[in-house]
């Protein structure tokens, strides 16, 4: 484990011997897929340990909460009925029935919460939120690691790594994908990302990180300079946009044509 860890520390450091050991590793692409999984579960380590602390609250307490928030939104809402020309006399049975279904669903919250569980409470929901915790990387689309993270390192990947070879990379894509993996572990950093102000710039400064250790990584998996390198990163997003520019063009050109023609019949 700890030559693991010291694999990782090297490679955010971009020595070069770190992405090496890696890149000839038969298990490379597997080594790389738990380095995003164990980053995006140290990053999601805050959520679980909020969720768990919220899950042993009374229920009352968090009814109490929700109840200040509702209070807040009918505060806010009471005015604006006002603006749309309802009088005073019909806002108060609305504003009542409102009160009432929130203290009906509040209610309804507490006895659920009161029914007998086939597990001890602290134990179901200790289970609870252990599962979310494992599962959130993969599911939470605004996660800094989630699926969508994953989808793109293995499917923008395969073009950085057809660009990479059109460019005379000898990289296999075992270890490629084993190696650029290693964008995840600057991610780190996204473990403060709850700190207001401190945890928005440690994000970007690991996105800006993260994206030189893809470039050392791709460099060194097919074994060139690491300018080749960023251009095998960028080569695919410059062909889109190309064709997307053509494409357009294309269909300019031909309502263009419908147009005048039709303008000649």
């Amino acid at each position: 484990m700890g030559a693991w860890i010291r694999t990782l520390w090297d490679a955010t450091l971009f020595k070069t011997e770190a992405y090496e050991r890696l890149r000839d590793r038969r298990d490379a692409f597997m080594q790389g897929f738990f380095v995003i999984v164990v980053v995006a579960l140290l990053v999601g380590l805050p959520g679980f340990v909020t969720q768990l602390a919220r899950s042993f609250r009374p229920p009352e307490a968090e009814i109490a909460d929700a109840r200040s928030g509702f209070q807040a939104v009918m505060d806010n809402i009471t005015p604006f009925l006002g603006r749309m020309g309802l009088p005073a006399q019909a806002q108060g049975p609305i504003l009542e029935q409102a009160k009432a279904n929130f203290e009906s669903v509040a209610t309804m919250i507490v006895e659920i919460e009161a029914l007998p569980t086939a597990l001890p409470r602290p134990v179901g929901k200790t289970l609870t939120a252990f599962g979310a915790w494992v599962s959130h990387p993969f599911g939470a689309a605004s996660f800094p690691l989630s699926a969508a993270v994953l989808a793109t390192w293995l499917g923008y990947g395969i073009w950085v790594m057809l660009a990479a070879k059109l460019m005379g990379g000898r990289g296999t894509l075992t270890g490629f994908f084993g190696t650029t993996a290693l964008f995840a572990v600057p991610h780190v950093l996204d473990f403060f990302r709850w700190v207001p102000y401190v945890g928005s710039l440690l994000g970007f400064v690991a996105l800006i990180w993260g994206l030189a250790v893809y470039v050392k990584a791709t460099a060194v998996s097919h074994q060139f300079r690491p300018a080749l390198g960023f251009l095998a990163l960028v080569l695919p997003v410059i062909v889109l946009a190309l064709l997307s520019i053509l494409l357009i063009f294309v269909v300019g050109a031909v309502a263009l044509v419908a147009g005048l023609a039709g303008q000649g019949s």
